[in-house]
């Protein structure tokens, strides 16, 4: 399967243009749509919520993440490959979380680029065409990353993301916090912008109108209002600072 992961949206021609080219050149391969609101142009909160994603993913898998703020600049095209599934993309950290996490890793820079490549538009005419060889089992013109040479330096982003790294359409918030199984009976407070939230299991655990913070389907600390907007609810945003403290 071929994952498209990218922060085009659904309006104009950048989602269409660069699934077309997967779907012409890997047309035996299955292709999922798995993000196409990805935090806008912000490589540093997609990296927390497609390692979050991953469990998703299945060894074989080409994962196409194109975040890419810095697109026509120095930065790298690279392909990673975390326990089996292929990563590729830009050079920008978006997958920094993906490979600290990984059993077996390793990072490889693109080689390969068309004649006609656009300045502006690398995730159409060279991350989408890279992700379709691999996918097709070609050969791709790829170089092992030479040591010491990765965008984000090891350790210089912390493990897990005391922000907001997505708001859903409901205006759900999730943080970059990862949440193991039972953290609703760990009796922790979430506070966002002052307002203090208590942890429920699921919605309908508190009443209408309440907000409240839970382990989500993808094992990330959400904070929601049941029946509500917690974005508006509670002033935040991608990038809103979230702290966690014992409930007293």
């Amino acid at each position: 399967m071929i994952l498209i992961f990218s922060d085009f949206g659904v309006t104009g021609p950048y989602s269409g243009a660069m699934r077309a080219v997967v779907q012409r050149r890997s047309p035996d391969v299955m292709v999922c749509d798995l993000m196409v609101d990805a935090p806008d142009r912000n490589p540093r909160a997609s990296a927390y919520l497609l390692a979050a994603l991953s469990r998703e993913f299945q060894p074989g898998d080409v994962v196409l993440g194109v975040v890419d703020p810095g697109v026509g600049s120095q930065r790298r095209g690279i392909v990673v490959e975390c326990d089996g599934v292929f990563y590729v993309g830009p050079d920008n950290g978006m997958f920094e979380i993906l490979i600290r996490r990984a059993g077996s890793c390793r990072i490889q820079v693109i080689d390969w680029q068309p004649e006609n490549t656009s300045a502006s538009f690398h995730g159409r005419d060279i991350f989408a065409p890279v992700a379709c060889m691999i996918a097709n089992g070609e050969d791709v013109a790829l170089r092992d990353l030479e040591a010491g040479h990765r965008y984000v330096p090891p350790q210089s982003w912390p493990d897990d993301l005391a922000e907001i790294i997505y708001v859903d359409t409901y205006g759900n918030l999730m943080s970059g916090v990862r949440a193991p199984k039972g953290w609703q009976a760990r009796n922790q407070i979430v506070l966002v912008n002052g307002k203090s939230l208590p942890a429920a299991r699921t919605f309908s655990d508190v009443e209408m109108g309440q907000g409240f913070h839970y382990r989500n389907s993808i094992g990330l600390c959400e904070i929601a209002v049941n029946c509500g907007r917690a974005d508006q609810a509670f002033g935040a945003e991608i990038g809103t600072a979230v702290f966690i403290r014992p409930e007293k």
